[in-house]
């Protein structure tokens, strides 16, 4: 069973309230020592920190030229080019330092996986595939990748990227060339790109961390199953048509047990009783659901390889969170967590909301979604910097490491 040591200390997280902005060029400057000390070469680190500052300072897209525009001198874009395209550079070892920087806040953090649609008029752009898209809830053309991002009380910030590839971009070897492809941060499918940001996250800090993220989706029930075979908490939210099994988990052979879906498992009955005093809280009517509700769930085996995992899986609780009660939960999340209060997990849950903000508007002021080249090194290169430049503006909106509130 998964330790609750990062619930319990979440408990006390209430509303998520931005502080005001404060500037520390302190920060900034321990911050780029850490993610740069990698580099052999001067001219290496002064580009990264160039690139930085153009990703917050340049007005429009985030284009190399209007990149090199904000910050540089003339011939700058040519060298910036060259930096994040064919540069000897490799960004997991930024990304690692990134991490292990934002770890070092003492506050209560999990790692938040979002999965994230970045639109491209083009075929031409690397990875580029007709896909449905979790922000506008259509389909689209453009880039699909995962993003692994660290949230805590004080800051959230993305650390490590995959790019899910369609099977037509993996089929085309020529393509995959030239747009130089290292199979560790390419994926077919979405569940190996979650696999490889897990495992990134699980080398490079706190192994004991919380991980959350929204498993809703294809082949949901068989992603859920490989997220809490691993020995690590896990926190996932979940659509009303998984399948739950139920009963007395104690008998031998499945006997009293039976299967549900998730959004009728939690007895409507309980909801009444779960309602949140907002009176007695002072908290307005908008910022609170109305009711909570837990309850012990498994998930179901269905061959005898699963049913001999069993025990791997263990006893989880299922969440669930009204706003009507006369309509189905509103929200419905799964933990391994050892028995989870309702309302600390239910604040624990506002870090997958605050970090999907995160990404729709600072991650679109500082230009993730922006690069435009063909190479595939060129996308993560400028996806590393960009979340170099996000943690950066971050860090300086949070002010000391003793503040208050959550900044995206």
């Amino acid at each position: 069973m998964a330790d609750d040591t990062s619930l319990k200390k979440l408990a006390h997280l209430t509303r998520i309230t931005p502080p005001p902005l404060v500037g520390s060029e302190d920060i900034v400057t321990e911050l780029c020592a850490a993610l740069f000390a990698g580099f052999r070469r001067y001219d290496q680190r002064v580009r990264a920190r160039q690139y930085m500052d153009g990703l917050l300072r340049a007005e429009g897209r985030k284009s190399i030229a209007n990149i090199a525009a904000a910050v540089g001198v003339p011939g700058d874009e040519q060298r910036l080019h060259h930096f994040v395209s064919s540069s000897p550079w490799a960004v997991n070892p930024v990304r690692k330092a990134l991490a292990a920087f934002l770890e070092e806040d003492d506050l209560p953090s999990a790692w938040v996986a979002l999965p994230v649609s970045i639109p491209k008029a083009g075929e031409h752009t690397v990875g580029v595939s007709r896909h449905f898209s979790p922000d506008s809830g259509q389909l689209v053309n453009g880039q699909r990748a995962y993003s692994m991002w660290y949230a805590s009380e004080r800051v959230v910030a993305p650390v490590s990227w995959r790019l899910n590839l369609h099977n037509a971009w993996l089929r085309d070897n020529r393509r995959r060339t030239e747009a130089e492809d290292p199979d560790e941060l390419s994926a077919a499918t979405p569940e190996d790109c979650v696999t490889g940001l897990l495992d990134d996250v699980r080398r490079w800090g706190n192994s004991t961390r919380l991980v959350m993220m929204d498993a809703r989706g294809a082949d949901e029930q068989r992603h859920l199953a490989g997220l809490f075979e691993r020995e690590s908490p896990v926190a996932v939210r979940i659509s009303g048509q998984t399948l739950l099994t139920l009963g007395d988990q104690g008998r031998g052979g499945g006997h009293g047990e039976h299967l549900a879906p998730a959004r009728t498992v939690l007895d409507p009955a309980r909801r009444l009783r779960s309602v949140l005093r907002r009176k007695e809280r002072h908290e307005p009517a908008g910022e609170l659901p109305l009711a909570t509700a837990t309850a012990g769930v498994r998930l179901p085996a269905s061959g005898e390889a699963e049913r001999s995992a069993r025990g791997r899986l263990g006893h989880l609780t299922l969440l669930g969170v009204w706003h009507d009660l006369r309509r189905p939960p509103a929200e419905l999340w799964l933990t391994n967590i050892d028995q989870p209060s309702a309302v600390s997990l239910l604040r624990m849950t506002q870090l997958i909301h605050t970090v999907s903000s995160g990404w729709r508007t600072r991650g679109e002021t500082i230009g993730l979604r922006d690069y435009e080249g063909r190479s595939f090194q060129g996308w993560h290169r400028h996806m590393t910097l960009g979340s170099c430049a996000y943690a950066m503006l971050a860090l300086r909106s949070a002010g000391p490491a003793n503040g208050s509130g959550l900044s995206a």
